[in-house]
């Protein structure tokens, strides 16, 4: 899941997240950690005036916080004059110096040190400077974190130049509902009604204007187990027949006293009354035990086939210590493949209480029955943590979203009409990347997108392909984002390539969890701070984009050759970005 990165979370330095206004909107990295432990100090030792073009050496200092390790992120104004590494604790992320490492503490303050060249020019330039100390255990969750800023004064130069208008984003985020504790679903039930999945247990409703109805549609907190960051209610799911029927399906993580815990797939209905399900109606369908508390997946969608599919994660702890993404004979790591209704061939994997309410369809990965070579609810394997899915509602594609271990977050592309038995390649790889290719063969399907850790993406957030009506420039394109890098991205697919751009620059939203289409295909995205956005175009501020190269791209160790993406934008400004992409097979 997003926010809880195991082992290596802070490894690299995350680009964008300095304080500097002109990056990330001013973020500095309490957007991706939880708030609580104790701050650090920090202070930076530079001069206060220099002339132009002088070389200056300067110290950042920490201390204090939970004090096991600290990292930190360096920017300037306007990105004025040039920031060099001292040694290897520093590495350059953009216009960012950030930290290669998390260093640990020695019972005294840390010090971090770079030159920096000044400009040409007269004038204030402001440092930016923020920092983390964390408590060791190389996650989200114990790190303080502060930001402060040091001005130096340039004299001796020459007049400083205008500055260009950046180019406007090609989208906007407007806020749409709040007062949300913890949201991870937004669905629609095929009416103006939003319904949004609390992570607690409960599921609330929206109404078209934003209002979020004060009463619970569905509050089975009593059932839910949410001990841990990554666990609790994670999946709602509307047949096409739900508002005959009044049925309903949830994805969420259980405790059976005496073992460990599970992951369970229930039917609900709806009562009387259209904004209250009744909690006694549970009816279960699959239950399978996690071996750990982290990568539940939790994301179920209807099909265009008819058929519901789950998204589960491989169990956690860090490298599928158990080979269960690969393992024919475990439910996770894989999209599974039921039929909600009870047809096809009877159920094999499941360990609720022997009374499962679904069937097996034909064509799943294992065609075999109870037994036999693999678990027959199996649709495709090799996944670590799919954190979301969705179905391009006008072509019937598959998009999956898998949240990468310690350098690479993936997007993974499926065709309609595809035939089950795809293996996306976890643990033997992260991304298109080896990871442990121990018992490991070849057939994988590759991501036709990556994002690096090094760039600071940490935890990836799928989305859906827009195929409403209010926002032409949208139309077709693939919306994603990530729990750390908040900036909102598409990917269009041009040709045989996959095109790729941002859209809306990290900041607008604070830890990106989950996109949501409306009943019109409209879209939504929410922040795990309770914030409901719709995300909206502006007209005509990104009006091309195209691959332009691959000659010239940058080497990145471990990755896939890179593609230069241009953006021409209002004004002809032309905007660059770097991204790992491929679709490819081994």
């Amino acid at each position: 899941m997003a926010w809880t990165t195991a082992a290596l979370a802070s490894q690299f330095g995350r680009e964008g997240f300095s304080g500097n206004p002109d990056i990330n909107r001013g973020a500095i990295c309490t957007s991706c950690h939880t708030p609580g432990p104790a701050l650090p100090n920090v202070s930076v030792i530079a001069p206060a005036v220099v002339d132009a073009n002088s070389r200056s050496l300067i110290t950042v200092s920490v201390s204090g916080g939970p004090g096991a390790t600290a990292g930190v992120a360096i920017s300037t104004s306007n990105h004025r004059g040039e920031l060099l590494p001292l040694g290897t604790d520093l590495v350059l992320a953009g216009d960012e110096l950030v930290h290669r490492m998390p260093r640990p503490f020695t019972g005294g303050p840390l010090f971090f040190q770079f030159w920096w060249t000044a400009p040409p020019w007269n004038g204030n330039v402001t440092f930016y400077v923020a920092v983390n100390s964390t408590n060791g255990n190389l996650d989200l969750l114990g790190d303080g974190v502060r930001a402060t800023q040091h001005v130096v004064g340039v004299r001796n130069g020459v007049p400083p130049p205008e500055e260009p208008p950046p180019p406007p984003p090609a989208a906007r985020l407007d806020r749409f509902a709040s007062g949300l504790a913890r949201p991870v679903v937004i669905k629609s039930a095929g009416d103006e009604r939003l319904f949004v999945v609390e992570q607690v247990g409960r599921i609330r409703i929206v109404e078209p204007d934003g209002t979020v109805r004060p009463t619970s549609f569905l509050d089975i907190r009593d059932r839910v187990f949410f001990g841990f960051n990554e666990m609790g209610l994670l999946g709602l799911a509307f047949p096409d027949y739900y508002a005959l029927k009044g049925h309903f399906f949830v994805y969420y993580t259980m405790r059976v006293p005496g073992s460990r815990a599970r992951s369970r797939v229930s039917r609900f209905s709806v009562s009387e009354d259209p904004s209250r399900a009744d909690p006694s109606s549970e009816v279960v369908l699959l239950e399978f035990e996690q071996t750990n508390v982290n990568h539940n997946g939790g994301d179920i969608h209807f099909g265009p086939d008819g058929y519901l599919y789950i998204a589960s994660g491989d169990g956690g702890g860090g490298g599928d210590p158990f080979d269960d993404a690969q393992d024919p004979h475990s439910l996770l790591g894989k999209i599974l493949r039921i039929d909600a209704d009870g047809g096809g061939d009877p159920p094999d994997c499941d360990i609720s209480d022997g009374k499962s309410a679904y069937g097996i369809p034909r064509n799943n990965a294992y065609d075999d029955g109870p037994g036999g070579e693999g678990c027959d609810e199996i649709w495709a394997s090799g996944l670590r943590n799919p954190w979301r899915t969705s179905f391009d509602r006008e072509t019937g594609d598959f998009w999956i979203a898998d949240v990468g271990q310690n350098v690479i977050e993936e997007i993974n592309f499926v065709p309609a009409r595809s035939p089950a038995g795809l293996n996306f390649g976890w643990r033997c790889y992260e991304g298109d990347n080896p990871f442990n290719l121990l018992g490991c063969s070849d057939g994988y399907e590759f991501p036709i997108h990556v994002e690096l850790h090094a760039a600071g993406d940490c935890s990836i957030t799928g989305g859906h392909v827009y195929r409403g009506l209010e926002e032409p420039d949208f139309q077709g394109r693939y919306f994603y984002s990530d729990f750390c890098n908040s900036a909102i991205r598409t990917i269009t697919r041009e040709d045989d390539d996959f095109v790729v751009h941002e859209v809306i620059p990290a900041g607008a939203i604070a830890r990106p969890v989950a996109f949501g289409e409306d009943v019109n295909g409209e879209l939504y995205v929410a922040s795990l701070g309770g914030v409901i956005y719709r995300v909206r175009q502006n007209s005509g501020a990104l009006a091309v984009t195209s691959i332009v190269d691959t000659a010239s791209a940058p080497d990145v160790p471990g990755t896939s050759p890179l593609l230069l993406v241009s953006a021409l934008a209002l004004g002809g400004v032309t905007a660059i970005r770097w991204v790992a992409s491929r679709s490819s097979r081994r």
